[in-house]
């Protein structure tokens, strides 16, 4: 008798305006095991967020329509999304202290290394409680 193990799938959102970066995160994490959705703006990013779970956010802080810390003060607000962790991938410096008041699960500076990002991706996934 042939048991198939079922292997959990994480969904990880992309939000960036970049559409290069995107494609290198995609390039990078879809398949095993981690599916990337993306999204160019932050609007477009909470509406996604709103319909779909998701494991992870790789969030940029530049982004064309609201910044990425609107973004993360609406889903920190919302009861629903407060606990999705958060990447932020931006080309800013980090700054401790607003990491600390918007909670966020790690930072990571522009231009980054593609297997630092996977790497910590993968930790984040791996390191959030079950729903």
């Amino acid at each position: 008798m042939k048991v198939e193990v079922e292997e959990r799938t994480a969904s990880v959102l992309v939000v960036d305006d970049d559409r290069l970066i995107r494609k290198l995160i995609r390039a990078n994490l879809d398949g095993n095991g981690t599916r990337v959705i993306e999204a160019a703006t932050g609007s477009e990013g909470v509406r996604i967020l709103q319909q779909a779970k998701v494991d992870l956010v790789l969030l940029d802080i530049g982004l064309p329509d609201v910044d990425g810390w609107s973004v993360l003060a609406s889903l920190r607000a919302s009861k629903s999304l407060r606990d999705i962790p958060l990447l932020v991938v931006s080309a800013d410096p980090p700054d401790r202290k607003l990491m600390e008041r918007f909670g966020l699960s790690d930072y990571i500076q522009k231009p980054f290394d593609v297997r630092d990002l996977v790497l910590r991706v993968k930790h984040l996934i791996e390191v959030r409680p079950s729903n």
